[in-house]
């Protein structure tokens, strides 16, 4: 099994497929391909026929899309932390990270990701304020708490995740965003401040993380802190 990803401070779609890989259990190996290289369009027209990446090789078989990759590894590995065990539960956040998956278009682009990057503060407000006032943006942010929230309540248990005490793909749907918010300093509502600390703080959030600064050191780190 083998996940083709992007630079890992910035490629928030790998990331989540990549932690779809981590949540099935099931051994695979990385190939990263830089996307703003010389030679980026060709090396991903050789692994992907969307030209975009993720892209999961297993079996013979070719898996684009970070969802379809999440289901497929759902399918294979049924008993892992993908998907809660409860029907129900697991329902729900199919829902919640579906919601991920086709939505919060302004805010993604927005606010991009890049898990080496802190936006100074200034008299208590962020230097980037302006980009939370664009069009759309704020809304975003109240509607991707709200769904936190109602997570939260209705199956967040005892637990830190969205759906009790374990991480699944629910979560990783909505790790980079949990990034996204403490890169740029976005006012969170207390529930929210608490599960962005959660989820980074999973341990393989944490090991994406680490990723991304070592490959931040080895490229240069203000060149990569520099962009988006």
């Amino acid at each position: 099994m083998k996940l083709y990803i992007g630079g890992k401070w910035s490629s928030s779609w790998t990331m989540r497929g990549w932690l779809a890989c981590k949540l099935s259990g099931l051994p695979f190996d990385t190939e990263t391909i830089f996307l703003s290289r010389e030679d980026s369009k060709a090396k991903l027209q050789a692994v992907s026929p969307t030209g975009r990446i993720p892209v999961l090789l297993h079996d013979g078989q070719r898996i684009t899309d970070t969802w379809a990759i999440a289901e497929y590894l759902w399918e294979i590995a049924p008993r892992s932390a993908i998907w809660p065990p409860d029907l129900r539960a697991r329902t729900a956040a199919r829902m919640v990270a579906g919601e991920m998956h086709g939505h919060f278009h302004e805010l993604r682009y927005t606010l991009q990701m890049n898990l080496v990057k802190r936006w100074p503060i200034a008299n208590g407000i962020p230097s980037n304020a302006k980009l939370l006032g664009k069009p759309g943006v704020q809304e975003q942010v109240d509607r991707v708490q709200q769904i936190w929230r109602s997570a939260r309540a209705e199956w967040g248990g005892d637990g830190p995740y969205l759906f009790g005490d374990r991480f699944c793909f629910a979560d990783a749907m909505y790790a980079p965003m949990a990034s996204r918010f403490r890169t740029y300093s976005v006012p969170l509502d207390p529930v929210s401040a608490a599960y962005v600390e959660a989820c980074l703080d999973h341990p393989f959030v944490v090991e994406w993380i680490k990723g991304a600064e070592d490959q931040a050191r080895e490229l240069g780190w203000d060149a990569v802190a520099a962009w988006p």
